[in-house]
């Protein structure tokens, strides 16, 4: 008579023994649910900073919980859950965004930045600035990529590394789309304006200079490099309004960074809401 074969003890206990990852899956994680549920509040106050239109908000929210829900295997043990949260909701808003037919063409701003007569008024550029409407349909002409960025540095307060990982790309590329948006929306609040002052010589060229001036905002630059743009701004007629726009327009949207708003009661019970039934299902 044949026998069937004798399954070893390793074969037996790995047969018998609980399979870790599906007994999670298969369990709803009332630790999870509780922790996605704290961060609600936060990642509706950072999606409207992103899109500004509280029903659209509400559905990328929510869109946002259920991947986040459906995904949570993937975060890894120990980790943050604010950082993965916002990636999901980032990439979500970044894959329902779409061109603008008045969208800032970046390759036609980054011309007139290279030349050195191109210059703006900063005072329209922070008049406009301050009033809410111009500037979030500022912000809205931004190809979705760079306005991303801006939005979450200067308004949400995410450092460059942070919106790196964010957004999935390199720290050079995040810090490039920052400097490029910021660009585009000071040129988009200043509507082109006309004014033109002939440049004088300069040891540093206009483009160099304005290309270093926002990692001179944040404060990056090497001593040597920040005095040769402190020493142009001084002499240089075009650049000191581009840099005076780009620091009041900095601190602007650092102002939208506001710790205490709250989100209002309907969308945020509808969004409890929808934890509530993940966590009851």
């Amino acid at each position: 008579m044949v026998r069937a074969p004798v399954a070893s003890v390793e074969q037996h206990d790995r047969q018998t023994e609980p399979d870790p990852t599906r007994a999670r899956s298969a369990v709803p994680d009332i630790d999870f649910a509780t922790r996605l549920s704290d961060e609600l509040p936060r990642l509706t106050r950072l999606a409207l900073r992103l899109v500004q239109e509280p029903a659209r908000v509400e559905d990328l929210v929510q869109e946002a919980a259920l991947r986040a829900w459906a995904k949570q295997d993937q975060l890894r043990p120990g980790a943050p859950l604010g950082p993965w949260l916002n990636r999901i909701l980032v990439n979500l808003s970044i894959d329902r965004s779409r061109a603008r037919r008045d969208e800032v063409d970046l390759a036609e701003v980054e011309d007139r930045w290279r030349d050195d007569d191109y210059s703006v008024d900063p005072a329209q550029v922070v008049a406009r600035s301050e009033v809410r409407e111009d500037l979030e349909d500022a912000l809205a002409r931004l190809p979705v990529g760079y306005r991303t960025v801006v939005v979450l540095h200067d308004a949400a307060g995410m450092t460059s590394p942070a919106i790196a990982d964010a957004l999935d790309i390199g720290l050079p590329a995040a810090k490039q789309r920052l400097r490029r948006g910021r660009m585009m929306l000071v040129s988009a609040l200043a509507d082109d304006d006309p004014r033109r002052v002939a440049s004088l010589a300069q040891p540093m060229r206009c483009w160099k200079a304005r290309s270093q001036i926002s990692a001179y905002l944040d404060d990056e630059l090497p001593a040597e490099s920040r005095r040769a743009v402190e020493e142009h701004l001084a002499d240089c007629p075009t650049c000191p309004p581009l840099y005076a726009s780009l620091v009041s327009l900095q601190e602007t949207l650092g102002d939208m960074r506001d710790a205490d708003s709250v989100v209002p009661d309907g969308i945020a019970a509808r969004i409890s809401g929808t934890v509530e039934r993940l966590r009851a299902s």
